[in-house]
């Protein structure tokens, strides 16, 4: 499953690109997701590249039916970015955080690009999020999980808008 996600802001992008190297996101992020628990484990600006490693788990009730199969650390994972200060542009990858084994059920990467746009400026997500399981199960546990990616990414422009006007 492909999908694309976008916020403009009436801020330009040069605030708001100070606003997503902030060590402080993560902090902001999370108090915006009460279901969430996350850490930041790396956090790197250097030679015009920051690489940043989250940490993140889900704090949700799982449906009766599911909880047999769902375990709590089926529901963490790390995001890995790296992003590149000249392009504006981040690429990342998210990793289970279960048995190496079972992390080839779940394929999630993409771009994160900040863009100028007139006086303000716009963020464009992309990516691809693909669970290499039974068809019927993939199409509901996929939408899920992009619903929840939609909601963090929300909860991200309401940091990066706070964040930018602190700069």
């Amino acid at each position: 499953m492909r999908f694309e996600i976008s916020h403009e802001f009436d801020i330009p992008v040069d605030a708001i690109e100070l606003a997503y190297l902030s060590p402080r996101l993560l902090d902001d992020l999370g108090a915006r997701l009460p279901d969430m628990d996350t850490e930041q484990l790396e956090h790197d600006l250097s030679d015009g590249v920051l690489t940043r490693r989250w940490f993140f788990a889900a704090r949700v009730k799982v449906p009766e039916f599911a909880r047999p199969y769902v375990t709590r650390e089926m529901m963490s994972w790390d995001e890995n970015s790296t992003y590149d200060l000249k392009k504006h542009e981040a690429s990342w990858t998210i990793v289970p955080r279960v048995k190496p084994e079972w992390q080839r059920y779940l394929t999630a990467r993409g771009t994160y690009s900040l863009v100028a746009r007139g006086d303000g400026s716009a963020r464009i997500i992309r990516g691809e999020l693909e669970l290499h399981v039974h068809a019927v199960l993939r199409a509901i546990a996929e939408r899920l999980i992009l619903s929840e990616v939609k909601k963090a990414y929300e909860a991200e422009a309401a940091s990066l808008r706070e964040l930018a006007t602190l700069v």
